[in-house]
């Protein structure tokens, strides 16, 4: 029969124990079972009789023999594991108003089965802190809040001075502690970080930004002197181009003012040629104008007949209403007559304009150049000679007349002279004819090309 154990703790390789001793059972002389003791990795206390422990670390397990023979009265397996601890507490310091904050690490394993079993100890990580706390606090007193890194120096070389943690037990113990400040006075130092720190960077800031300031300035002076050099060549650049320009602007000026005097002159002498060519009257404007056109000779031609005709119209109406009117006494009407008389026997014997007499293809070696570019105008039958006005009026007696003044010769052509005052100057009346009055004469109609004459000899 196998009797139970006296302590057992449900424990495996992951559990966290604080009592190595696995389970504890006492023993009969001839009760020991080797199946059912311990498992390998486990150490085997034995009790003997007088008060000893008798240890078999794994893997050697006693034969039945001997523990027949030693009369072992009681079994312990305690694990041989090793166990990591991690504990927080607090230390008091110089100022029972703060503590110092300890964090612990260790990793404790029992290294002598049998002097654990006989220390009676059944909670290691406790047995470890209190003789860690009971070294350090003397140590921690002595020290002020804020000297916490001071404090966990003095510590670690007490707490080692003081010996191996749970040697005296059997335990074999690998620790560190890291000391910290209250977490009140951890947030002051913190912000009296932070004001250091923005303080600190804001100096830097400063004293960054002159020397970037220096710089910046020592960049843009450069860049100064390159604009104003720059600056200084294009202005030459530019001056020089003005110049250029305004030397232009002279030359063109200089010979944009000789072409206007040039065309002025040549102007002037058009105008001179002109002036002279009307001057003379309407057929030596009309040669000049054939000159450069003479696809117009038809025209001049036509217009010019238009124009003598009407002329002679005028003037047939004119001699009409002096010989015939009755408002002017006799004596009135002498010199006016004579006038009438006169004109009547020069307009009986010229000709009109393309009615010309046998034999005048050819224009005289006397007539200009350009009456001659006239050419020959078509033979037309020459004009009847008008009645005598006076035949028209039977009952006045005839008056005597001084006869008529020979027609006033003109470098025409063969056969052609143009009416008194038509190209040429007026004729002024004799001196010992009698002035008359002149009375109103109807107006020629208008046509292109056609100059208004004055009657010559003073006539109206």
């Amino acid at each position: 029969m196998i009797r139970t154990t006296d302590w057992e703790q449900p424990a495996d390789r992951h559990s966290e124990l604080v009592d190595p001793v696995i389970t504890v059972r006492q023993l009969s002389r001839f009760e020991f079972a080797r199946r059912s003791l311990t498992r390998i990795d486990h150490a085997l206390v034995f009790s003997t009789p007088k008060g000893s422990y008798d240890t078999y670390l794994p893997p050697v397990r006693p034969t039945r023999a001997e523990v027949a023979a030693k009369r072992y009265t009681a079994v312990y397996e305690v694990d041989m594991g090793v166990h990591p601890v991690q504990a927080e507490f607090k230390l008091p310091s110089d100022n029972d108003a703060f503590e110092f904050g300890v964090v612990l690490d260790l990793s404790w394993q029992v290294a002598e089965p049998g002097r654990f079993v006989a220390s009676g100890h059944r909670n290691v990580p406790r047995l470890l802190l209190g003789e860690l706390e009971e070294a350090a606090r003397p140590v921690a007193r002595r020290f002020a809040i804020a000297d916490s890194a001071a404090a966990e120096q003095a510590i670690l070389a007490a707490v080692t001075a003081s010996g191996p943690l749970g040697s005296h037990a059997g335990l074999n113990v690998t620790w560190t502690v890291r000391l910290r400040r209250d977490q009140e006075n951890i947030d002051h130092q913190v912000r009296l970080q932070a004001i250091d720190h923005d303080a600190t960077e804001q100096i830097l800031a400063q004293q960054r930004g002159m020397a970037f300031d220096i710089e910046l300035d020592r960049r843009q002076r450069q860049q100064d002197a390159l604009t104003v050099a720059r600056q200084r060549e294009y202005g030459h650049q530019e001056q020089d181009l003005v110049l250029q320009q305004q030397r232009w602007q002279h030359e063109r000026a200089v010979l944009e003012t000789q072409q206007q005097v040039e065309l002025q002159r040549l102007k002037a002498e058009k105008i001179a040629i002109y002036q002279a060519q009307l001057e003379q009257g309407g057929i030596r404007a009309w040669a000049m104008h054939l000159a450069e056109h003479p696809e117009d000779t038809v025209l001049a031609i036509n217009s010019m007949r238009e124009d003598q005709l009407s002329l002679l119209e005028v003037q047939k109406d004119l001699v009409g209403q002096v010989l015939g009117g009755d408002t002017a006494e006799s004596y009135e009407l002498e010199g006016p007559k004579q006038l009438a008389f006169k004109r009547f026997s020069e307009i009986l014997n010229q000709r009109l304009l393309g009615h010309a007499e046998p034999g005048w293809g050819e224009a005289p070696a006397s007539v200009p150049h350009q009456v001659q570019l006239l050419g020959p105008a078509p033979q037309d039958p020459p004009p009847t000679a008008p009645q005598p006005l006076a035949a028209e009026q039977p009952t006045r007696p005839p008056k005597p007349s001084t006869p008529p003044a020979p027609p006033i010769q003109h470098a025409t052509f063969a056969g052609w002279q143009p009416p008194p005052g038509y190209g040429s100057t007026p004729t002024m009346p004799a001196a010992d004819a009698p002035a008359a009055e002149p009375e109103p004469a109807r107006e020629a109609p208008d046509s292109p090309g056609v100059e208004d004459a004055p009657p010559e000899n003073g006539a109206p």
